[in-house]
């Protein structure tokens, strides 16, 4: 009977748990459409080709940048850019952004979220921060890879000292982008987004790290979903923080029976110099990728297994030293089979070559010796005759006595 009842009370917990949290709105698919109207007050659309859509924001400071306006959070998923924006809670967390030097920047929307779109520097006291372009295509397998040759302008990096990346004023502390290239020469790579246990999570610098190197507390903050599109809050409960945040999951434009469109869209007056192919702002599985696609991912994946003699596949390391010490115990091995059995492996006698002679095209010192000998008695007015010995009783005027 109290086993019953247990059984009972332990059903209506999780009856009224369940009954009681309600998944926001549209985390059963959305359409881009959600992007098109949440962010036109506050920006203007345009065409950018390949029924593509670009997002301008208005209304903004000089010598702005994407991901200035907030502060940096840790939480379970990595770094979290806590914006300060009320439309940061889609273009800092979906997508990509390209800067235009007739447009400025511009936001495409993208299908998958994460705390960040970002790649990372450290390196001593400097932490930075650079938004992905448009043409780094997220891998479940791989992370960020680049479908063509990219690198990552000197302006869209921002850096401030390890202390300051947790203060809700940052950018106050940024230095100024005319210097990126004095702190991206102290800095080096250390991390993108990855996937891992089912999240996408943003990897920089570690977490230890920075707490180490800026003398600073970093506390974990927690996420969690809200149901209305807002700027992001983060809420304070005791001790703890947390963030809350509208995270839609965006349904593939491809199922779709017809393509959004925003209500006003501003045609280009410049095109704008971007490769719609090579642009899908969405995780992508090795298995559905094809062609040009997966070109990096297949030379990865070439530099990571060899094929042994009796056709089986052997996993190597991921760098080119691990690469050569295959070869080497490859070689070694071979070296055994042909002590083993010499007369298996004897080689087979090559044909002998004829030494040819090689004509000199200089002349021997003796010969060369003798030439100059000859030019000299023949030309008598460019010899140079030696001065005879002076008696002690001659003058210096060369005359004798």
């Amino acid at each position: 009977m109290k086993r019953l009842v247990l059984a009972i009370t332990a059903l209506l917990i999780v009856h009224s748990s369940s009954s009681a949290y309600q998944p926001p709105p549209g985390s059963g698919g959305v359409s881009f459409g959600v992007f098109y109207s949440s962010l036109s007050p506050y920006g203007e659309w345009i065409s950018v080709g390949g029924d593509m859509y670009a997002w301008r924001p208005t209304n903004v400071a000089t010598g702005w940048r994407p991901y200035t306006e907030g502060h940096w959070a840790w939480t379970d998923d990595g770094w979290y850019w806590i914006s300060d924006e009320p439309w940061g809670w889609a273009s800092y967390h979906y997508g990509r952004w390209y800067y235009d030097d007739y447009y400025g920047w511009l936001w495409m929307p993208g299908y998958d979220w994460a705390p960040a779109w970002v790649e990372w520097r450290y390196g001593g006291d400097y932490i930075g921060w650079a938004p992905l372009g448009p043409y780094a295509v997220f891998n479940i397998n791989f992370g960020i890879h680049y479908r063509t040759r990219w690198v990552t302008p000197i302006h869209y990096w921002s850096f401030v000292d390890c202390g300051y990346i947790t203060n809700q004023h940052l950018h106050k502390y940024m230095y100024r982008p005319e210097n990126n290239t004095r702190y991206i020469g102290r800095t080096r790579t250390i991390g993108s987004v990855r996937y891992n246990g089912g999240r996408i999570i943003t990897r920089g610098p570690e977490r230890s790290d920075v707490e180490r190197r800026g003398q600073i507390k970093v506390e974990r903050v927690e996420v969690m979903d809200v149901a209305d599109r807002q700027a992001e809050r983060v809420v304070r409960s005791g001790d703890h923080e947390r963030i809350e945040t509208y995270r839609p999951k965006i349904e593939d434009r491809s199922t779709g029976s017809a393509i959004d469109r925003p209500e006003r869209v501003r045609e280009s007056e410049k095109s704008i110099p971007l490769d719609t192919k090579s642009i899908d702002v969405r995780a992508r599985s090795q298995e559905r990728e094809s062609g040009r696609d997966i070109r990096r991912a297949e030379e990865y994946k070439k530099q990571r297994e060899t094929v042994r003699s009796d056709g089986s596949k052997a996993e190597t390391g991921q760098d080119h030293g691990a690469n050569r010490r295959s070869d080497q115990s490859v070689r070694k091995e071979k070296g055994r089979e042909q002590k083993a059995n010499p007369a298996v492996h004897q080689k087979e006698p090559q044909p002998e070559r004829k030494k040819e002679s090689v004509e000199r095209k200089w002349p021997r010192r003796e010969e060369s010796v003798d030439r100059s000998r000859d030019s000299r008695s023949k030309n008598p007015e460019r010899t140079v005759r030696r001065s005879e010995t002076r008696s002690p009783d001659q003058p210096h005027d060369g005359k004798r006595k």
